[in-house]
């Protein structure tokens, strides 16, 4: 099987449109549409980004002649999947999206909470240019996750929508922060992680024109 045939299986099987993919990559619709006819072909970075979304390995999309089917595909089970997946819904439904503010927890402190089923979810932090914060996950009014951050924005060149972007790539490989690497425009985005969901630790650095305008470090681990 082909990646044209793979592309469209895949896309098909998440209920995602063209218009939906492409916007997950900062692309046009015509190039995704051109992708499944086979007429041209993505690049590495379109490549590691549909990647993620898929959750397939580069590998399995490029080989020709690979099934390609959602549960055919060998995807790798984590420790803690729903809590994982759950982190990746949470994520995508405060903070990247502004939606689900709660009220300040702490003087000056801004804060989102976010549940689903026996999972609840909270981000709260502190600061504007310096800021630091916490986000935690409860399972029935448990604590089983946390994960402390710190950062500093460093130049009037930092764009918090491309920050936004970037923590809208979370995966539950890697619930944490965005990708390990990723680049649109003038724009580049690194995060390093060393550790495993039980305890880790990691930076996040955005880059403009190869100057540093933003940085993230974080801890953290499940609690359970």
């Amino acid at each position: 099987m082909e990646f044209k045939e793979k592309l469209q299986i895949l896309r098909t099987q998440l209920r995602m449109s063209q218009e939906e993919l492409a916007a997950r990559l900062s692309i046009s619709r015509q190039s995704v549409t051109k992708w499944e006819n086979g007429q041209s072909f993505p690049d590495i970075q379109n490549l590691i980004q549909l990647s993620d979304i898929f959750k397939v390995s580069i590998d399995r999309l490029v080989k020709d002649n690979d099934t390609c089917s959602l549960n055919l595909f060998v995807q790798q089970q984590f420790a803690n999947q729903d809590m994982r997946m759950f982190l990746v819904r949470a994520k995508n439904s405060t903070y990247i999206s502004g939606n689900n503010i709660g009220l300040p927890s702490k003087p000056n402190s801004n804060d989102y909470r976010y549940s689903e089923g026996d999972y609840t979810y909270t981000d709260t932090y502190m600061g504007n240019a310096h800021f630091a914060g916490e986000e935690a996950v409860w399972l029935k009014e448990l604590p089983v996750y946390a994960m402390n951050y710190y950062g500093q924005i460093l130049s009037e060149n930092f764009s918090i929508d491309f920050l936004k972007e970037m923590l809208s790539l979370v995966s539950c490989e890697r619930p944490f922060r965005g990708p390990e690497y990723h680049q649109k425009g003038d724009y580049a985005y690194h995060c390093q992680v060393h550790g495993d969901f039980a305890c880790f630790h990691g930076e996040e650095i955005i880059y403009c024109k190869h100057e540093k305008v933003y940085f993230c470090l974080f801890h953290g681990g499940d609690l359970s």
